[in-house]
C-alpha cells in the first residue's frame, strides 16, 4: 500500500482536488493522506478546512503557517514556517508521493521540502501562463521540481516539454475543476435565493477579484473601487462577492468590500464548491479575475467579464470578455454579456481526476 499525500492550502484549490481525493480514498492499494495549510486555517478566509471534513475526509496534518498578507514581509515569513512544519509532517507521514495543484506561493516551501526528502511530486495544472501575477514563476519552479505532470491542455503540456527537455511523465488530462459538474447535483435557483437571501427574480452576478501581485497596492485598491462602482451602475442585479485569495493585497480588497452596505451585495468568505458552481450556473455573468471564470465558466457557457491582467496569457474561450480596470471599461464589458453565451470544452471533459489517479497507479506499478 502506498501513502499518497494530497496537500491543499486554499478553498478553491481543494475544490479542484476534491474528486482526486475521493478516488484515492476508495483505492484499496492507496493510503490517502491529507495535509491542510495556508488559508484553510485562517479566520479571515473562513477556516475552510471544515469543507474537507464536511465532505467526510480525515485531515492527517493541519499546518498553521501563521498566514498574514498585510505586507510583503509577512508572506515569506509564513512560507518559512510552512517549510519547517511540513518537514515534521513528512517525517511522520512518510509519504510515497505528494500531490499538489497549481501555482500558489505556498507550494514553494512544500515542494522544495519534498524534493529534499526525495518524495516524488505529482503536479496538476502546470504549463499555464498568467502574466499578471507571480503565479507564472511559482508554477514553473514547481514544474522543475516535480516528477509527474498533469497539465490541463496540450498547449500547456508542450510548454512543460520545452522546460524539461523530455516527454517523460507528462500527461494531458484536462482541468480537474470541471469534474465537479459531472459529480454534483447542482442547487436550483430557489435554494440559492433562500440560502443567500437573494431575490430570484433579479439577475445575479458572481464576483471574485484577486490582487494583481505584480502591481502596487494602490493599483489593486483602485481596481477594487472601480469594480464596486461599476457594480453600482447595474440595474436590477444582485451580486455575490467571494473574498480574494491570501495574496499580498488580497486582505486589502477584502477589507474594502466587507463593510459595503448595499441590498444588492452579499460578501462571503467562501460559498463552498457545490454552492459556488451552482451559483455560477444561475449567474448572468462571472465578474472579476478568478481562474474559475476562465476555466469553469466556459463549460457552462456563462458569460465572463475578466478584469485586468491577472489572467493575461491564458487561452480565452469565446464566452470571455477581457477589459481594463477602469469603471467605464468594466461597465462597457458588462453591457455586452448577452452576446457571449458560448459553451466551450477547451479545458477538458470532466474526467481529469480519473486519468490522474490512473497515471499515479501506473507510476508505482512501473517502479515495482
Amino acid at each position: 500500500m502506498k501513502n499518497i499525500c494530497v496537500i491543499t492550502a486554499t478553498r478553491s484549490e481543494y475544490g479542484l482536488l476534491r474528486w482526486i481525493i475521493d478516488l484515492l480514498s476508495k483505492d484499496e492499494d492507496i493510503n490517502l493522506q491529507i495535509v491542510a495549510t495556508g488559508s484553510h486555517l485562517s479566520e479571515e478566509f473562513g477556516m475552510t478546512y471544515h469543507f474537507i471534513e464536511d465532505d467526510g475526509y480525515h485531515i492527517d496534518e493541519m499546518i498553521d503557517m501563521e498566514l498574514h498578507t498585510e505586507d510583503l514581509y509577512t508572506i515569506p515569513r509564513s512560507m518559512g514556517i510552512c517549510a519547517e512544519k511540513i518537514s515534521y509532517a513528512f517525517n511522520r507521514l512518510n509519504p510515497d508521493m505528494v500531490v499538489i495543484l497549481g501555482d500558489r506561493y505556498e507550494l514553494l516551501p512544500i515542494v522544495s521540502t519534498a524534493l529534499l526528502f526525495n518524495i516524488p511530486i505529482a503536479h496538476i495544472s502546470g504549463g499555464d501562463i498568467t502574466e499578471g501575477a507571480i503565479d507564472n514563476e511559482v508554477r514553473n519552479a514547481v514544474t522543475m521540481m516535480s516528477t509527474l505532470h498533469f497539465p490541463g491542455t496540450e498547449e500547456a503540456a508542450e510548454r512543460i516539454r520545452r522546460m524539461l527537455g523530455t516527454n517523460n511523465n507528462i500527461f494531458t488530462v484536462g482541468e480537474p475543476g470541471l469534474d465537479s459538474f459531472l459529480h454534483y447535483q447542482l442547487m436550483n435557483r430557489s435554494e440559492l435565493a433562500q440560502q443567500l437571501n437573494l431575490d430570484e427574480n433579479k439577475k445575479w452576478m458572481l464576483v471574485t477579484l484577486h490582487s494583481e501581485t505584480k502591481e502596487s497596492l494602490d493599483y489593486n485598491i483602485q481596481m477594487s473601487k472601480n469594480l464596486y462602482h461599476a457594480m453600482l451602475q447595474q440595474k436590477n442585479v444582485q451580486f455575490v462577492v467571494t473574498k480574494a485569495n491570501a495574496d499580498f493585497g488580497g486582505s486589502h480588497i477584502n477589507v474594502y468590500y466587507a463593510p459595503q452596505r448595499n441590498d444588492n451585495l452579499r460578501v462571503v468568505a467562501s460559498l463552498g464548491q457545490k454552492r459556488y458552481l451552482s451559483f455560477m450556473h444561475q449567474a448572468a455573468c462571472v465578474l472579476g479575475n478568478s481562474s474559475s471564470g476562465i476555466i469553469e465558466a466556459p463549460f457552462l457557457g456563462i458569460p465572463v467579464v475578466n478584469v485586468g491582467d491577472r489572467q493575461k496569457g491564458r487561452y480565452m474561450c469565446r464566452n470571455v470578455i477581457c477589459c481594463g480596470i477602469q469603471q467605464k471599461n468594466i461597465c462597457d464589458a458588462i453591457s455586452q454579456i448577452d452576446n457571449y453565451r458560448y459553451v466551450d470544452n477547451y479545458w477538458g471533459d470532466g474526467h481529469a481526476s480519473e486519468r490522474i489517479v490512473q497515471h499515479i497507479r501506473e507510476f508505482f506499478k512501473e517502479k515495482k
